[in-house]
């Protein structure tokens, strides 16, 4: 009975994860994938879209749902759909990757979210790379180190943290880190360890971000305004020119989502 109540969660966790916006046609224009935090009770994905189109992104923002359910918690706690979360969102990657060559592709992760992200990194396949990776509020073990994921991206890794966060001083320490080790500290409260000559680049909190409304708190960062005075500095860079690449100039995909 315990093995089927294990295969069971394991069921619904994989048929609850992975979905994301489909490509819609400002993906043309380049494409940001949001990964929220526990619960998906964050509602970033509205800040960072308005944000970056307030600083002239044309592009798409594309959000995955990941999580069980609402409860911060339980996908906190589970972590196995934040592991399938990541395997969907690599798939994601590299077909927009195959469908729009030479778009630009960025990551931003909030909370467990950044596991997310950093995870699907880890699982691309040879040869395909993002341009930044931005992660907020992160989540993850302060010394987890992220260098299997900085091969796929050309740019960096820019972690914002705060040491006013309570929830990372507080629930996050009794349940444990998105990568599953309790009572320590989350980068997203005291900074990445390894920062690999520079790859990856810790932005600690400073009372200038008030006024953008980021006021150190968990899920502050996703504030437009913020999105649109910094995030979208690392946010909005195209990639290299690549020689040989035919670019597609019709429409992607129909969709039934306007993100």
């Amino acid at each position: 009975m315990r093995r089927r109540a294990c295969f069971a969660v394991i069921f619904l966790a994989a048929a609850a994860t992975g979905c994301v916006s489909p490509f819609s046609e400002k993906a043309e224009f380049g494409i940001t994938f949001y990964c929220p935090g526990a619960g998906n009770l964050d509602f970033g994905d509205a800040g960072v879209r308005t944000g970056l189109e307030r600083a002239g992104f044309k592009g798409q923002v594309g959000t995955l749902t990941w999580t069980v359910g609402f409860n911060p918690a339980i996908d906190q706690a589970l972590r196995i759909n934040a592991r399938i979360g990541a395997l969907a969102l690599a798939r994601h990657i590299e077909k927009y990757i195959d469908l729009y060559p030479g778009r630009s592709v960025s990551l931003v992760g909030l909370s467990a979210g950044t596991g997310v992200a950093i995870w699907a990194l880890e699982d691309l396949k040879d040869g395909y790379k993002v341009e930044n990776v931005v992660l907020l509020g992160s989540s993850l073990w302060h010394k987890y180190d992220v260098g299997k994921a900085l091969p796929r991206i050309r740019g960096r890794i820019y972690n914002y943290y705060s040491s006013h966060d309570a929830i990372l001083a507080g629930p996050m320490k009794a349940f444990g880190t998105i990568d599953g080790v309790p009572f320590v500290d989350g980068a997203g409260a005291v900074g990445f360890a390894k920062t690999h000559g520079g790859r990856v680049v810790n932005i600690k909190w400073r009372r200038e971000f008030e006024k953008f409304g980021y006021h150190g708190g968990h899920t502050d960062a996703t504030n437009a305004r913020f999105v649109q005075a910094y995030l979208a500095t690392h946010l909005m860079v195209e990639p290299p020119p690549r020689k040989n690449v035919a670019i597609r100039t019709g429409t992607g995909p129909p969709a039934a989502s306007s993100n």
